[in-house]
């Protein structure tokens, strides 16, 4: 009686061990940023790579200069937001939207957050199927200046077209890990009309009011500069002790010692 029980005791204990952490992390789903947050994308690149003319919405989107998405409300799993597209000429448009972090619904920004603090392993969204995608690692990153803690998702997926055959799309998304909030991108798209052309769109985030730049992530982000600074410093250096050089007098030989008439007449 006292083994059944023992056996009973033990089988409960190892059901809890497989059930509750599943539990706890579905519990975990928390939105990561509140009203006001927001990060800005400086850093867009958009390429297109054929033969053919590119696509005019392609060159409409080379315009754009900076993009900004700021959180206006959250409610419970839902994060309202603004995006705003700010121009090369100076002109700017904003859309708004919400999203949805437990289904990953919502506007075509849907992506730009997940829940905070997820980590390698964890489904997107607390709702998701079996089979849909998971964090692939937790690294650390500079973004808007400081290191950072990031979530790191790589998606390849594979179309088939009876026309062009296997067409390949990479997604590559980064997401600050404890706010959710995505602080970088990458995505590289065959286009539909050409068999071999694809277009490349990246973004990254340079400013954010969420966290404050930090030395060391400033000196990495700008080394280019700093280098560049340094070696101008070193050839101004360099060219002032070339200079000074050729301004000095340069030493005269000692002058022979003339013997005066009257130690000529004692010698």
């Amino acid at each position: 009686m006292a083994q059944a029980y023992l056996k009973t005791v033990t089988l409960a204990i190892l059901v809890a061990c497989i059930v509750l952490p599943t539990l706890v992390r579905a519990l975990d789903y928390n939105v990561g940023v509140k009203a006001g947050d927001w990060i800005k994308y400086g850093q867009l690149s958009i390429t297109w790579n054929g033969t053919e003319t590119e696509p005019s919405y392609i060159t409409e989107e080379k315009k754009v200069d900076w993009v900004k998405m700021e959180v206006e409300n959250v409610t419970g799993t839902t994060i309202g937001l603004n995006m705003t597209s700010h121009y090369k000429n100076g002109t700017q448009t904003s859309v708004t939207g919400s999203v949805d972090l437990n289904s990953s619904t919502g506007m075509s920004g849907s992506r730009f957050f997940i829940a905070a603090n997820l980590k390698s392993g964890d489904p997107l969204g607390m709702n998701s199927q079996p089979n849909a995608p998971k964090i692939n690692q937790t690294t650390t990153g500079i973004y808007a200046g400081a290191y950072r803690n990031i979530n790191v998702l790589e998606v390849t997926s594979v179309s088939t077209s009876v026309l062009y055959g296997n067409q390949t799309s990479t997604f590559k998304f980064y997401w600050d890990q404890s706010t959710g909030f995505l602080v970088e991108m990458y995505m590289k798209q065959p286009y539909t009309g050409n068999s071999n052309a694809y277009t490349e769109t990246s973004v990254k985030a340079t400013e954010t009011n969420m966290w404050s730049a930090d030395l060391l992530g400033t000196l990495a982000n700008n080394l280019v500069y700093i280098v560049a600074g340094i070696a101008v410093v070193i050839v101004v250096i360099a060219a002032a002790m070339v200079l000074r050089r050729e301004k000095s007098p340069s030493p005269q030989p000692p002058k022979a010692t003339q013997t005066s008439t009257a130690d000529a007449k004692q010698g």
